[in-house]
């Protein structure tokens, strides 16, 4: 299998179809982003008045009517999303395209326990299940900065800045990274979450959610750009070569050195040519 990487620097030029694929996967990854939106916002409105989205995580709503299916909704759209970001990356040969792959593979994994093996209701010892959830949950969480750290780098290998996506992605890491570690004691001791979790929670799982279209945006902008090519100046004037040399004589014209007969000559040179 060919290795869609390009490691060479400087912007690369696509086709159409390459462009069409980009264009098509970053309007699919907005879908996609806001499709993952709409069962969570459902949940916070059905569930509001039994789950407290400042303490509680968005995975209780599990407890919720039809919480679920529409957690698993939310999940496949993220997972959408994550696949058409790969595919954008190895169309239009990113550098670090296979690393994408590979990560990209790993994330839906993790988007699919999440949805597979819900989360222990409030209250309630955590099983097997719950554990498997929030593992997965760390995986999804803990690699949506990695995977637009990876685009970042590769659009910064061929001459492009994505000063947003970097940006973003700098915030995304520092939450997650902070919500993750406070999840050790949780996991490790069994103790109670900070008050404020599920505000975090939310916090990071909107930063994720707008990461994605960011990520397919810059993929975009950075594969249409055209390789710069060397800089050449043109003289201020250059000789064509199909023009005669203006110092070169003309055939047609007769010899300097050699008199005209045909003039009339006067004077002592006159008896020379007589």
């Amino acid at each position: 299998m060919t290795n869609r990487g390009d490691d060479a620097a400087g912007p690369v030029p696509v086709d159409r179809v390459t462009a069409g694929v980009t264009a098509g996967a970053t309007a699919g990854v907005t879908v996609a982003a806001l499709v993952a939106v709409v069962p969570v916002l459902v949940l916070h409105v059905v569930g509001g008045g039994s789950i407290d989205p400042l303490a509680r995580t968005v995975s209780d709503y599990v407890a919720v009517p039809q919480g679920y299916a529409l957690l698993a909704v939310s999940s496949a759209a993220l997972a959408v999303a994550g696949l058409l970001v790969a595919v954008a990356a190895w169309r239009t040969r990113l550098p670090g395209a296979p690393v994408l792959a590979a990560l990209t593979a790993v994330w839906v994994i993790g988007l699919g326990l999440v949805a597979a093996f819900p989360t222990n209701v409030d209250g309630a010892p955590a099983d097997i299940s719950a554990v498997v959830h929030r593992w997965g949950g760390a995986l999804v969480l803990g690699l949506a900065p990695v995977l637009a750290m990876v685009v970042a780098r590769g659009l910064a290998a061929r001459g492009t800045r994505p000063v947003l996506l970097v940006r973003l992605t700098v915030a995304t890491a520092a939450l997650d990274a902070a919500f993750l570690l406070s999840h050790v004691p949780i996991v490790v001791l069994g103790s109670p979450g900070f008050p404020l979790l599920g505000l975090v929670e939310r916090v990071l799982y909107g930063l994720v959610i707008v990461l994605l279209p960011v990520v397919a945006r810059a993929l975009r902008r950075g594969s249409v750009a055209p390789a710069p090519g060397p800089h050449v100046t043109a003289p201020a004037w250059a000789p064509d070569p199909g023009a005669p040399d203006p110092g070169a004589p003309d055939p047609g014209a007769p010899d300097p050195g050699t008199p005209d007969l045909g003039t009339t000559v006067s004077g002592p040179a006159a008896d020379v040519v007589r």
